[in-house]
């Protein structure tokens, strides 16, 4: 009994173990500043699907290769576990079979990664969605470069952070630039006598208000990628100082009325 518990841990409990948890150290290095390994659901599970395929390529050389590698099995968990971690340009000269050993690996990574930043982005563009004036637009960028600046320090962040504002503040210019033109166009101060504006202006408009909106999300990318996960609430804070929580959380669709209502308003 002492022998086959032995062979059970040596073979498949203790070089799993030790991969699933160096593959998942080094999945929280790689994507450091680049988002949430469980952000959404089909991250979670992307990212669990790549802990346990490199638990079973672990378990798979262990028990095929012991004789030709002369390693302990918890060796090849700690190296198919590291293979999570960012990797450098020299290491592009890999031996062949290890690129064909983590074939499947490298492509679960890439739709993990993929996968991860879509979240951050869908998650941006909820936030702005229905912000449609620029001067909203203008505190939102200024609330969100505040925030950030006060959490972290790192220079290269900083500099990171004031350039995506920059870029938001004059695309937000631009479009109230846009706006402010297009009004003084359509109005000739008689109210009975303004136009509507064009084809033309109305494109233009929501042209540079999609790109206000596009350099907002860039910003606030940067705070959902470098933030944690409590900081999310937080920033629907600053959102919902901007625009009424009504306006943000509310259902487009009326609730429908039931028929023992409408028999009741008939009275």
């Amino acid at each position: 009994m002492s022998w086959y518990r032995e062979t059970w841990a040596n073979a498949f409990v203790l070089p799993a173990a030790v991969c699933a948890v160096v593959a998942w150290f080094g999945l929280l290095r790689h994507f450091g500043g680049k988002g949430r390994l469980l952000g959404s659901r089909r991250s979670a599970g992307l990212a669990l699907s790549v802990v346990g395929l490199m638990c079973g390529v672990a378990i798979g050389v262990g028990l095929l290769l012991p004789h030709l590698a002369k390693v302990p099995p918890a060796a090849v968990g700690i190296g198919m576990g590291a293979t999570a971690l960012p990797r450098k340009k020299q290491d592009e000269s890999t031996q062949p079979y290890v690129k064909l050993m983590t074939l499947g690996i490298a492509w679960l990574m890439e739709r993990l990664e993929y996968r991860i930043h879509t979240d951050g982005l869908a998650w941006c563009e909820k936030l702005v969605e229905d912000i449609d004036q620029s001067a909203q637009l203008r505190l939102l960028a200024h609330d969100v470069k505040q925030f950030l600046l006060e959490r972290h320090r790192q220079t290269t962040l900083v500099k990171t952070i004031n350039a995506a504002y920059t870029d938001a503040e004059s695309a937000i210019d631009k479009a109230m630039e846009v706006q402010t033109q297009t009004d003084q166009a359509c109005d000739v101060h008689t109210p009975w006598r303004r136009r509507e504006p064009t084809e033309l202006e109305l494109f233009e408009c929501r042209r540079a208000m999609g790109q206000a909106r596009a350099t907002c999300v860039h910003l606030l990318l940067l705070a959902y990628q470098h933030g944690r996960t409590s900081e999310q609430a937080e920033l629907e804070v600053l959102r919902a100082k901007i625009a009424p929580n009504d306006a943000y959380r509310s259902n487009c669709v009326p609730s429908q009325r039931r028929w023992f209502d409408r028999m009741r308003n008939r009275h």
